[in-house]
């Protein structure tokens, strides 16, 4: 599965590719790929996991009232690297413990 998003800017284009573990996790949970395209394009908040490297893109889902989706990603050149989708109906307490351990970090 790839994907293209443009950048804020939208002139140029970067190409968002997601690991097996990625396409299953779509799967099994029933997100379509142009709700995680949204995100990656203007998350609600954004998040570097200390432990695993990983940016975090967090924003609330559009097909699915009252959830949020949790996107981990890596960026590699122009190459936006999918690791894991998460679909949680409360994110304001995984964002609490995670930044509370230092795992995680507010960049946007």
């Amino acid at each position: 599965m790839e994907l293209h998003v443009s950048n804020e800017g939208g002139s140029s284009m970067e190409r968002v590719v997601y690991t097996s573990h990625a396409k299953l996790r779509l799967r099994v949970r029933g997100i379509d790929g142009s709700e995680v395209d949204r995100i990656l394009r203007s998350p609600q908040k954004l998040y570097f996991d200390t432990v695993t490297g990983a940016l975090v893109a967090v924003g609330s889902r559009a097909l699915v009232e009252g959830h949020w989706l949790v996107v981990a990603y890596t960026v590699e050149g122009d190459v936006i690297k999918v690791v894991t989708v998460i679909d949680v109906s409360s994110v304001s307490n995984l964002i609490r413990r995670r930044l509370e351990r230092g795992r995680w970090v507010e960049v946007g």
